[in-house]
C-alpha cells in the first residue's frame, strides 16, 4: 500500500470498476519546492538588508559631516532615514517569518501537519507580500509563486486527508504570528 503523505490517489470522476488508472501526484517534492523558493527568498531578503543597512549608516555618516559643517538643518535626510528604517524593519520581520515556514515546513511528516502549517502560512505570506511591495518590488511575483504553490498543496493535503480548514482559525494564528515577531524585532532593535 502506498502511503497517502507521499503521494495522493485520485481517480477520474467516470472510472469503470475494471479500470485502475490512477493519477499520482507526489506532496513532499512540491513541499520541497516551497522550501527551497523560501531559501532563496531568505537570502534575498538578507542581502538587501545588508546592502540597505551599510547605505543607510554611510548616508546617514555622510549627512551628519555636511549638517555639521553647513549648519543647515533639514528634515530630508531624517524623513529618508525614518522610511528606510520602516523598509528595514518590514524586510527584517518577513526575513524572519519566512525562516519560521521554512522551519516549520521541516518538521512535516504527515497530511495534517500539511493543513495546519500552511493554513496560516498562506494569510503570513500575503501579508509578506503585500508589505514587502513598498520596499522591495521585485520580490512580489517570487511571492506570489510560493503562496500560489502553497495553496494547491494545502487544498491537495486537505481533500487527500479529509480535512477541513478553518480560515478563521488560520487567520487569527497568522496575526498572532505576525504579532509576536513583530514585537521580538522591536525588542530587538530596542536593546541593540
Amino acid at each position: 500500500m502506498i502511503s497517502r503523505w507521499v503521494t495522493s490517489e485520485v481517480e477520474p470522476r467516470n472510472h469503470h470498476e475494471g479500470s485502475q488508472k490512477k493519477n499520482v501526484i507526489s506532496l513532499q517534492p512540491r513541499l520541497d519546492a516551497i522550501r527551497s523558493h523560501m531559501t532563496e527568498q531568505i537570502a534575498d531578503l538578507g542581502s538587501y538588508l545588508s546592502e540597505t543597512t551599510l547605505n543607510n549608516d554611510k548616508f546617514h555618516d555622510e549627512n551628519c559631516f555636511q549638517l555639521r559643517e553647513c549648519f543647515v538643518y533639514t528634515s530630508l535626510p531624517f524623513h529618508s532615514s525614518s522610511i528606510d528604517q520602516k523598509c528595514n524593519r518590514i524586510t527584517r520581520v518577513s526575513k524572519i517569518l519566512l525562516e519560521r515556514l521554512s522551519e516549520q515546513l521541516k518538521s512535516v511528516t504527515d497530511l495534517g501537519d500539511i493543513v495546519v502549517i500552511l493554513s496560516p502560512a498562506v494569510p503570513v505570506l500575503k501579508s509578506i507580500r503585500s508589505s514587502l511591495i513598498q520596499c522591495k518590488p521585485e520580490s512580489y511575483q517570487e511571492l506570489c509563486y510560493i503562496c500560489e504553490l502553497m495553496e494547491v498543496v494545502l487544498v491537495d493535503a486537505a481533500q487527500i486527508g479529509g480535512y477541513t480548514i478553518n480560515f478563521q482559525t488560520a487567520n487569527e494564528s497568522a496575526r498572532q504570528w505576525i504579532t509576536e515577531l513583530a514585537a521580538i524585532d522591536c525588542r530587538t532593535n530596542e536593546n541593540a
